[in-house]
């Protein structure tokens, strides 16, 4: 059985892990979804850096509430340079998966920081949106 000091475990862990007491078991929880959107979007990786002609890749995580889980979203990407595109693997991924994100450039696209806004969108009835930022800086 491990067993540790209260305080030690609490300066040791990371915030975003929730901690649940038990007696003297400690139990790990995972972040849960955002309380107002039912659902949270995040980046492997938040910005990268390529040559103009080349891509980007980075993975989008989703967690969602209980009654979200399993549903589609719709992914689009803005803020784009000029002679990039994106493309996301699958392009509806579901909440609880994860899509790939493709940012491709071109041997035109210009040289320089772009921010890049990753928008989800639930694909229902009730279409519930939330967004990341990517930097996608372009060399030459």
């Amino acid at each position: 059985m491990f067993r540790t000091d209260r305080r030690t475990l609490l300066a040791s862990v990371p915030a975003a892990l929730a901690l649940v007491f038990a007696g003297s078991t400690v139990a790990f929880a995972a972040p849960v979804a955002d309380p107002e959107t039912g659902y949270t979007m995040e980046l492997s990786m938040t910005s990268a850096t390529v040559a103009a002609g080349h891509t980007a890749t980075t993975v989008i995580s989703f967690r969602a509430s209980t009654y979200l889980d399993g549903t589609r979203v719709s992914l689009s990407a803005g803020g784009l340079p000029g002679g990039a595109s994106a493309r996301f693997f699958p392009p509806t991924p579901r909440l609880g998966g994860h899509a790939v994100l493709a940012l491709s450039t071109s041997s035109s696209t210009p040289a320089g920081l772009a921010t890049i806004t990753v928008t989800a969108i639930t694909i229902s009835s009730d279409p519930i949106g939330t967004s990341a930022t990517f930097g996608l800086t372009v060399s030459d």
